[in-house]
């Protein structure tokens, strides 16, 4: 059995992702393409930095050529929006590319793109999946060679003319901002950093080799997993800390004084700053779970307010026809649709320092100014294992009716993603079975962060034993 979550299939590396199991799932994709009115003539393949990843492409390469499809394979380890870009770039049917994201090192996964350059929708991924559970059992792992119909392609310098044409260089290259830059040895290494020392940014560079291992941690840009940086930061006295996880989607910033900049704070001041800045009027996509404080931007800003379940790919058809122009979700994901219809930790990155540069402010003091425009939100991500236990709570919690929680009475209940109770006032917790790893997601909103404080004891409560 394979299922897809949020963001693509994950696994361990030998237990659910195997060369057979790769190739099969490859197998299904092809075939669900072929279901689709638009012929399949190329497609192209990429990987990141993990154990495999390299070897899981060219099988898969191997695999399309022996369909008839020209393959096309990257050089080395891309960033997976990178492979957004390569896909509209070739225009090709879609893309595949191996990467486990931010999962721990013994993880691996699979993402599909489509020929717009999004992730394949829930509606794709679960064909896909009846193809692979109907070849499970009676798949014929043999085919014949084609190696004419695998191509070599480098998709890195079209993605960095994108870049190069978006950004202020001149304005980041005045400022005399200091900058570090940390891949978390991802596949972002020399994307990233490369663009900035290009254009004469003063830049220092760490954790910027391979390492399948990712120095013994899961690449997640975590304030745990950033402490080296913020060590780096404190010698040299750098402005920002820029840092992107595995396959360069997402992003963590280090404000001024090695600060840990809180995703959801940094989502909506780059929201604030291009609608200020940059002539942003388009719509802006959020999730249930993102913070209501990116609502309170694009209110501020008359920006239309579409919100969607978790998970990036909700927002790729919304990007590419026109309805969305930004979209954020509060695990460090943001889109602008002149750039990509897809997230991008590496333009993320530089969009925060170039605003850093203009506004002359730290993120710290954007995001206290906007407060004052806007109002204050205090938001806050935890996590559980999902056990058997767990998740029969869980269940049991989400089909109850919601009327009030300790005195907190329930205005609005949604199911769309798990079970998120809004309160009188606007405060929110929201609880959902993350689709990339076996967690359950825990999240809470307040005005203040006495009152999120609160609401996260009352979640506590959430898996004790007694009905609440």
């Amino acid at each position: 059995m394979v299922r897809f979550g949020t963001s693509g299939w994950r696994g361990i590396i030998g237990r659910e992702l195997t060369f057979r199991r790769v190739r099969m799932v490859v197998q299904a994709i092809l075939e669900t393409l072929r279901e689709e009115k638009t012929p399949v003539e190329r497609i192209v393949v990429g990987f990141d930095t993990r154990m495999l990843s390299e070897k899981f492409a060219v099988s898969a390469a191997q695999l399309i050529a022996s369909n008839g499809i020209l393959a096309e394979l990257t050089p080395r380890d891309v960033p997976s929006p990178v492979v957004a870009s390569w896909v509209i770039e070739r225009q090709a049917a879609a893309g595949i590319t191996f990467t486990g994201s931010h999962n721990a090192p013994e993880y691996n996964g699979l993402k599909i793109y489509t020929a717009d350059g999004i992730l394949a929708s829930q509606e794709f991924t679960d064909r896909v999946e009846r193809r692979f559970d109907m070849l499970e059992g009676e798949y014929d792992d043999t085919f014949l060679p084609r190696p004419a119909l695998i191509h070599e392609h480098d998709p890195k310098p079209v993605y960095l003319e994108r870049l190069q044409a978006l950004i202020d260089w001149e304005a980041i290259r005045s400022s005399k901002i200091k900058l570090i830059v940390d891949p978390l040895f991802g596949s972002a290494r020399e994307y990233l950093d490369h663009i900035l020392l290009e254009n004469e940014v003063e830049v220092d560079v760490i954790h910027n080799t391979r390492d399948p291992y990712f120095g013994g941690y899961a690449p997640d840009c975590t304030s745990e997993n950033l402490s080296p940086m913020r060590e780096v930061m404190r010698r040299t006295g750098a402005d920002l800390g820029l840092s992107t996880d595995g396959d360069g989607d997402r992003f963590g910033i280090l404000d001024q004084g090695a600060r840990m900049a809180d995703s959801s704070t940094a989502l909506a001041v780059i929201l604030d700053y291009l609608a200020r800045r940059r002539n942003l009027k388009g719509g802006v996509g959020y999730t249930v779970a993102t913070s209501g404080l990116i609502n309170a931007v694009a209110l501020h800003h008359g920006l239309e307010l579409i919100e969607t379940a978790v998970g990036f790919k909700n927002f790729g058809p919304l990007l590419v026809d026109g309805t969305l122009e930004y979209a954020g979700e509060e695990s460090a994901g943001l889109a602008w649709s002149r750039h990509l219809p897809e997230r991008d930790g590496v333009l993320a990155c530089l969009l925060a320092a170039e605003m850093v540069a203009i506004e002359g402010k730290s993120l710290a003091e954007l995001a206290h100014a906007l407060a004052d425009r806007v109002g204050t939100f205090s938001f806050r991500r935890t996590q559980i294992p999902l056990t058997d236990r767990t998740r029969a709570i869980f269940d049991e919690r989400r089909g109850q009716t919601w009327t009030e929680i300790n005195g907190h009475k329930v205005v609005e209940v949604d199911r769309r993603d798990g079970l998120k109770l809004i309160f009188e006032g606007g405060s929110w917790i929201l609880v959902r079975v993350a689709g990339t790893e076996p967690k359950i997601r825990i999240y809470a909103e307040g005005r203040s962060s006495e009152e999120r404080r609160h609401l996260m004891h009352l979640v506590r409560h959430f898996f004790s034993q007694r009905r609440l």
